[in-house]
């Protein structure tokens, strides 16, 4: 017979606190707490499961499967962000040394891809160059302008 669980009733692990003990246990013995969410939604979770530790390396369950899910979406959208603002500092610090040194239209060119979309248009600069050596400006989705012929490259 497995030992009596440790009482965690009213304990909070992220957005879940704890409400009551569940009959079922895992097949490692560890009993499960049924937990209510912030947005009201219940859940089972096993013992091993719940734990302030973040650090750890077994996995933690902290919301109810719809908030995961959507605390998963807006950490993916906000690395997405930080990713993209990284990227064009790094074009801005590129462009800033190529003043004089390419055509002054390439400079107004929108920094990356994505900004390009944004903005309605084909082309953009970065100011780095290609796998082949090339600095021109790239399509959005057709790679350098050098490399497919259109435009010669500035250096």
């Amino acid at each position: 017979m497995p030992s009596k669980p440790r009482n965690r009733l009213g304990e909070v692990y992220g957005q879940l606190t704890v409400l009551r003990a569940s009959e079922r246990r895992s097949a490692s013995g560890n009993a499960y707490w049924w937990c209510r969410c912030s947005c009201g939604r219940e859940r089972e979770v096993p013992s091993d499961k719940l734990s302030h530790n973040l650090a750890r390396s077994k996995p933690v369950i902290t919301a109810c499967l719809q908030c995961s899910r959507e605390l998963q979406i807006e950490a993916v959208c906000a690395k997405n962000d930080r990713e993209e603002r990284e990227r064009r500092q790094a074009a801005l610090e590129a462009r800033a040394a190529l003043k004089g040194l390419v055509p002054e239209r390439w400079l107004q060119l929108p920094l990356t891809d994505a900004h390009a979309r944004e903005l309605g248009q084909v082309l953009f600069f970065r100011g780095t160059r290609c796998l082949r050596d090339h600095l021109a400006p790239y399509r959005i989705n057709g790679g350098c302008q050098a490399c497919a012929g259109q435009t010669p490259s500035a250096l």
